[in-house]
């Protein structure tokens, strides 16, 4: 469907024959109705495309916030119950202040960082970033020794030279998460985790216990946890946000078994965003 430009003054109407965009500027001539009728068509479909557009961020919204109040319910029900033990904290032996402690400060630490999890989720839809060519494998070094600086893990960059039109800070943030999963799960491994880049794709590769054929469908999801992750820190929000910047970037996200053992997660960006 042709799109349309519209600007101030009176409108005129450009027929291109559907092979670009139909253009509607202000010139001082009224349109006839033969023009009239060839507008109005397009003009409703643009404004439904609109609505339609609105209505979908409004949903994702409401999702959103329904979800984060769900999470948000369990964290904040233990501090309260650990503050209310803290009220008669003289009559706890020393053994169980420690625990205590321990325990307030460990749900705390999970609740900053499901808050910034969220806030990250959040933006990532509203982020107005620039596009700009990427080198995704500058991109995936500055990612892996981040990842290294704060996990002590080693990550070894395969990585061609492709280039994509995209969002830098996006795509970064991305491949961070996925090394930071790959390192959480596979935290007592003795070799490098992997991640391998080739045009415009990007798959990491652990040696941890991998995904079970039941959640490999839903590890994209919001919050979504398997049984094995729920002893490990996290939100559940990590690889949602590489859904999205995936999506943002008309690619597709892909999770499975790692032959030998493990896992392989990764995403791709468009290949009409290659642009070496």
């Amino acid at each position: 469907m042709p799109e349309i430009a519209l600007s101030s003054g009176p409108i005129d109407y450009q027929d291109t024959g559907g092979t670009g965009p139909v253009l509607v500027f202000g010139h001082g001539l009224p349109m006839n109705e033969t023009q009239w009728r060839k507008v109005v068509p397009l003009l409703d479909a643009s404004f439904s495309r609109m609505l339609a557009r609105m209505v979908a961020a409004r949903e994702a919204q409401e999702r959103l916030v329904h979800d984060a109040a769900h999470e948000l319910r369990t964290p904040l029900t233990s501090l309260l119950a650990n503050a209310t033990v803290l009220h008669r904290v003289t009559e706890l032996s020393p053994d169980s202040r420690d625990r205590l402690l321990h325990d307030v400060q460990d749900e705390t630490r999970e609740l900053g960082h499901l808050v910034d999890e969220l806030v990250e989720l959040a933006l990532e839809g509203a982020r107005e970033e620039a596009e700009e060519p990427v080198d995704l494998a500058e991109v995936t070094r500055r990612a892996a020794q981040h990842v290294h600086r704060r996990t002590g893990r080693l990550v070894h960059v395969d990585a061609d030279d492709c280039v994509v039109r995209g969002r830098p800070q996006g795509l970064e943030r991305a491949v961070g998460n996925l090394l930071e999963n790959a390192a959480k799960f596979d935290a007592d491994g003795d070799e490098p985790v992997l991640v391998r880049v080739r045009q415009g794709s990007v798959t990491v590769l652990d040696r941890g216990p991998g995904i079970a054929d039941a959640d490999v469908r839903r590890v994209f999801d919001r919050f979504y946890r398997a049984d094995g992750a729920r002893p490990l820190p996290g939100s559940g929000l990590g690889l949602a946000i590489v859904h999205d910047v995936a999506e943002a970037h008309g690619g597709t996200v892909s999770a499975g078994a790692r032959p030998g053992g493990g896992a392989t997660v990764g995403f791709t960006v468009s290949r009409s965003r290659l642009l070496r």
